[in-house]
C-alpha cells in the first residue's frame, strides 16, 4: 500500500455499494471490494451452471439470494483478482436489473454477511492507495463522471491517462538530482566531493521552475473549462438585463416586464459553447434604493459580481448614461468586463467616448440582433486565458494549483539562496518544500484533511 495511506485506508475491511445511478433502469450494478469479496459473494450467488467458481474476470450467470434463502434476483457476477481490478484488492461486480429495490437487498445481504456500505469514493480512494491511480487521477475520475460537455469528458480523459502526472514526474526526479548533489557536498564535505557551483545549480533549477510556471498558468482556463465560465450580467433597472439572460439561454427563464426593479434575486443557467460551459446570473438592478427587498437583491448582484470571471455590464443604447450606470460600472471595475450596449433595434442615444474605449457590442436582446457578435466575444475571452499547453494538460481546481504554485516559489526561493550565496543546508529545505508541493500534488504524501476535500465530492460506489 502507497506509504501513509495504511493509516487512513484499511484493506481489512471489506466494502459494498451501488455503483449506478439510484432510479429504474435495464442494469444496476453493486460493487464489493476486500478481502472478503469473493467469500461474501458465493455466500449468496448460485451459478445457473452445475459449479460456482469465480474466475479471475469471467463473468457467471446465476441467481442471488438474500440470507434467508429467498431469491433476489438474475444477476451476472464478475470477480476480479487482486491487483489486477480497479481498486488493487479482491473485487466482485454483481450486475442485476435496475431496480433500486433489488439492489438495495443485494447491498443488505453483504453488509450482513460483514461487508460495511461504503463511503462517497471509497473505491476509487483504495485504488490511489494500491497504486493504480495517483491523487491527480482520481480526481480525473471524478471530472470524468461529472463531465456535461465533450470537452471537460475529453480533458478528463487525458488526465485519467496522466498527462499531468507525467509533466511532473521529470520535474521532481531532476530536483531530487539537485537536492543528492548538494546534500552528497554537506556529507561528505571532508572527501572533497565536488560540487557544482552555486550558479550552475541555480541554471539546473531555472528551467524546471519555468515548467512550473507554464502549467501554473493553465489554471485560468482549465478551471472555466472544469467548472464553468462564470458570467454576471448587471445594470441598472430596466435596460433589458432580463432579456438578454432569457435569449443567451434560449429559455424563457426570467421575468420581464416593463417594470423596473422585477429582477429581486440572482438567477442561473448553464449552457455549453464549444464544450465550454457558460454559467450566465442574471441579476437584480443595481440602484439607490429605499426599498429592503431590492437592497437584498443589490446585495446578491453584488456577491455574485464577486465570484464572476466576466461582467456582462448592460447600458441602455436608446438613452444616455447617468449616474445609476456609472455606479454599476464603477462596481465591475474590480472585474473583467464587457459593456453590452442593448437596445440596438432604437434609435442610438448613449454616448460611447464615456465609457473609456472600454470592450463593447451592441446587441438588441428583442430581435436577437449582435448575438453572434455577443458569442463570439466570450469565445475570444476564453481564447486569451487558453495557454500553449491547455491542448494537452491543465490544472482545473484550486488543490492542483495550490501545489504547482507552492512548488514554483520554492524553486525560485532556492534560485535567490543561492544567487546569494546562502549555506546549502538552507537551500536545501526551499528544494525539499518543492518536492514536498509535488508529492501532496500527485498523492505520493497525502494528509487526511486533503483527501477528504476530495473524495467527499464523489459519488458512492465509486
Amino acid at each position: 500500500m502507497r506509504e501513509g495511506l495504511h493509516k487512513i485506508v484499511s484493506s481489512e475491511e471489506t466494502i459494498v455499494a451501488i455503483s449506478t445511478p439510484l432510479g429504474r433502469s435495464g442494469i444496476g450494478v453493486v460493487r464489493i471490494s476486500g478481502d472478503e469479496a469473493s467469500t461474501i459473494a458465493l455466500r449468496f450467488f448460485r451459478s445457473h451452471s452445475a459449479t460456482v467458481v469465480l474466475e479471475h474476470r469471467t463473468a457467471v450467470v446465476g441467481t442471488w439470494f438474500d440470507s434467508a434463502d429467498e431469491r433476489i434476483d438474475e444477476v451476472v457476477v464478475t470477480f476480479f483478482r487482486a491487483p489486477h481490478s480497479y481498486t488493487g484488492e479482491d473485487a466482485v461486480e454483481i450486475s442485476a436489473h435496475g431496480t433500486p429495490l433489488s439492489l438495495k437487498r443485494i447491498v443488505e445481504s453483504c453488509r450482513a454477511a460483514g461487508a460495511r456500505i461504503a463511503q462517497p469514493g471509497e473505491f476509487t480512494l483504495r485504488a490511489v492507495a494500491h497504486g493504480k491511480l495517483d491523487l491527480l487521477q482520481a480526481e480525473a475520475v471524478r471530472d470524468f463522471i461529472e463531465a456535461q460537455t465533450e470537452q471537460q469528458a475529453k480533458m478528463a480523459m487525458r488526465q485519467l491517462e496522466g498527462s499531468i502526472s507525467k509533466r511532473i514526474r521529470p520535474i521532481k526526479e531532476k530536483l531530487v538530482d539537485v537536492i543528492a548533489h548538494l546534500e552528497a557536498g554537506i556529507d561528505f564535505a571532508e572527501d572533497d566531493v565536488q560540487v557544482p557551483a552555486n550558479a550552475s545549480i541555480a541554471q539546473s533549477i531555472r528551467p524546471l521552475a519555468d515548467d512550473l510556471c507554464r502549467l501554473e498558468r493553465t489554471f485560468d482556463y482549465g478551471r472555466m473549462l472544469n467548472q464553468g465560465l462564470r458570467l454576471a450580467i448587471l445594470g441598472k433597472p430596466n435596460v433589458g438585463k432580463s432579456s438578454l439572460f432569457n435569449r443567451l439561454v434560449a429559455a424563457d427563464r426570467a421575468i420581464v416586464t416593463d417594470i423596473p426593479g422585477t429582477t429581486r434575486d440572482v438567477l442561473t443557467e448553464t449552457v455549453d459553447m464549444d464544450g465550454v460551459p457558460l454559467r450566465f446570473a442574471d441579476t437584480a438592478g443595481v440602484r439607490q434604493t429605499s426599498d429592503q427587498v431590492e437592497k437584498i437583491g443589490v446585495r446578491r448582484t453584488l456577491e455574485t459580481l464577486a465570484d464572476a470571471d466576466l461582467a456582462l455590464v448592460v447600458l441602455d443604447g436608446a438613452g444616455s448614461i447617468d449616474d445609476d450606470d456609472r455606479h454599476v460600472l464603477e462596481k465591475a471595475a474590480a472585474t473583467a468586463l464587457l459593456i453590452v450596449i442593448n437596445k440596438s433595434d432604437l434609435p442610438q442615444m448613449i454616448e460611447t467616448a464615456a465609457l473609456n474605449g472600454a470592450r463593447k457590442i451592441s446587441v438588441s436582446a428583442k430581435t436577437g440582433q449582435g448575438l453572434s457578435d455577443l458569442r463570439d466575444a466570450l469565445r475570444a475571452f476564453l481564447l486569451e486565458r487558453k495557454t500553449d499547453l491547455a491542448d494537452d494538460l491543465v490544472l482545473t481546481n484550486e488543490r492542483q494549483h495550490e501545489s504547482v504554485v507552492r512548488a514554483g516559489q520554492a524553486m525560485a526561493t532556492a534560485v535567490d539562496a543561492l544567487e546569494r550565496q546562502v549555506p546549502h543546508e538552507m537551500v536545501l529545505l526551499d528544494l525539499y518544500g518543492a518536492v514536498g508541493a509535488l508529492d501532496e500534488l500527485t498523492g505520493e504524501v497525502v494528509t487526511e484533511d486533503i483527501l477528504d476535500r476530495i473524495f467527499s465530492t464523489f459519488c458512492i460506489g465509486k
